[in-house]
């Protein structure tokens, strides 16, 4: 027992002797790399996307790729029931009703395979995640519209929304012009370096 107790306290005084690891270099090397991953992720981004919340009632028209390569475009009705993540990773989770069974497709809201997403209705839910919709048949797994002022108030703030996200689309495609006009200016100036170079050494042969 007096053993034990002795290698404890040894354990102890040696842990509280060590040094403290500090992670501010690594913290200022990632921190550089955040900026420029954020432009790469916009750059991929869709725009002009409609405003969907969970409870909306959509039709999603999903890319499928047939014989010979050909492709075309399957549209399906259904409700969003939950939403995930956000940028370039988000998704939704889209709940439809076939022959009978439901369906449930997780879809990549900004992947090539979701052509297009359009809004039919705003359904009224007082919950982020309907997952309860799983256990309902018939008429009790339709959610209600929304109607009158409330539908009023909702439009006016879809259209807000909306309204914020063409804006911040058009501010991230002017910042990419101005980019590729910086990197095209940038062009030149490199080419016309080299010239410089030689022009001095053709003067010493001569």
């Amino acid at each position: 027992g007096m053993q034990t107790c002795a290698q404890r306290q040894g354990v102890r005084a040696f842990a509280a002797a060590r040094p403290v690891r500090t992670t501010c270099v690594r913290v200022q090397a990632n921190s550089g790399l955040v900026p420029l991953v954020e432009s790469i992720q916009r750059d991929q981004m869709k725009t002009g996307l409609s405003k969907i919340a969970v409870g909306d009632s959509v039709r999603v028209g999903l890319a499928v790729v047939e014989a010979k390569g050909k492709t075309r475009t399957q549209k399906l009705d259904g409700v969003i029931i939950a939403e995930g993540s956000k940028g370039l990773s988000r998704n939704v989770t889209f709940r439809r009703i076939f022959q009978g069974v439901g369906v449930e497709l997780t879809l990549p809201v900004h992947a090539p395979v979701v052509q297009s997403i359009e809004l039919i209705k705003h359904g009224r839910v007082r919950r982020s995640k309907l997952y309860y919709l799983r256990d309902r048949l018939g008429k009790s797994a339709k959610l209600k519209s929304i109607v009158g002022a409330a539908k009023t108030k909702r439009d006016a703030q879809v259209a807000a929304a909306e309204a914020a996200m063409r804006e911040e689309e058009a501010a991230i495609a002017a910042e990419a012009a101005a980019r590729q006009a910086a990197a095209k200016a940038a062009e030149p100036a490199e080419e016309a370096a080299p010239a410089e170079e030689e022009a001095p050494a053709a003067e010493e042969a001569a």
